[in-house]
């Protein structure tokens, strides 16, 4: 008996490294984001909202939601064993998804009001605002006196126009400026094409449409305000808020991500992006 229990307790080591370096093994594998998934169900949705935003996001002819940003997003969620499911809905309603409980997490630009409700994750993705006109750059710099009697398109629920002119809803009120509304991206860029403005507030991927038109030396851009994509995560799920973190943080390790780490390397968007529906 007692040559056995010294045989037994000289395998312990060995069991012990074993078990170790299957672990490693399964961690490479799987990448160490996965382990998340034992914190959040396998069979758990993660809801993400988003408004549709050709390239960063939209609907392609096969239904499928894709864009530059939905792709890297989706690529994200799954490094981190997330079930993700991304909604394209209109503006205001992302941002009421957290609040309402319809949505886990929204992508939208930093802005302090969002601090209240949620907590952001490491990724973000440059984005900014501001004018486009047939001016030429030169001779658009952009003030609200500049913008007094004229008109101006700005999309329905965007925020960013009312935080660069501060009083530009005072303004609209009394008729020193004229809004024009625009329910969409694709709604205000045609509203500029057809003359309704002589201005667009937009985001600087709004250029992709005037290219897509043939109209890329007609219109053009003046940015006036930065505010990096990122998503906010509820802050009642700090879990999943870690788990994307891991995920990102997993990806750039491996490589799989731009230089900057705001998306996909060139060779794995290519393989994954679908082109919109419309534009």
């Amino acid at each position: 008996m007692k040559s056995i229990l010294v045989l037994l307790v000289g395998l312990i080591p060995l069991f012990s490294f074993l078990s170790s370096e299957a672990s490693d093994v399964n961690r490479t594998a799987k990448g160490s984001a996965i382990l998340q998934s034992s914190r959040i169900p396998d069979d758990e949705s993660t809801i993400i909202a988003f408004f549709s935003y050709p390239p960063l996001a939209h609907i392609a002819p096969s239904g499928r939601l894709s864009g530059t940003v939905i792709e890297t997003v989706r690529e994200i969620c799954s490094e981190a064993g997330l079930n993700c499911e991304f909604k394209i809905l209109p503006v205001a309603r992302v941002y009421r998804s957290v609040s309402d409980h319809t949505a886990s997490a929204i992508i939208t630009g930093r802005h302090p009001s969002f601090g209240d409700c949620c907590t952001t994750s490491d990724w973000q993705f440059p984005w900014s605002a501001g004018i486009y006109s047939r001016l030429p750059p030169e001779h658009m710099t952009i003030s609200e006196s500049e913008l007094k009697g004229h008109r101006m398109i700005v999309i329905r629920g965007w925020e960013s126009p009312y935080r660069y002119f501060k009083d530009l809803a005072a303004l609209s009120e009394s008729g020193a400026i004229k809004l024009a509304m625009a329910k969409d991206n694709h709604s205000a860029v045609r509203m500029l094409q057809h003359g309704r403005a002589e201005y667009l507030w937009g985001g600087k991927h709004f250029s992709w449409y005037f290219e897509k038109k043939g109209l890329g030396d007609v219109f053009h851009y003046t940015p006036l305000i930065q505010a990096p994509l990122a998503i906010w995560v509820d802050k009642r799920r700090p879990d999943i808020r870690q788990a994307l973190d891991e995920g990102y943080q997993s990806l750039k390790a491996r490589g799989a991500l731009s230089s900057d780490g705001s998306q996909l390397k060139a060779d794995l968007m290519k393989a994954r992006y679908e082109e919109p529906a419309r534009y």
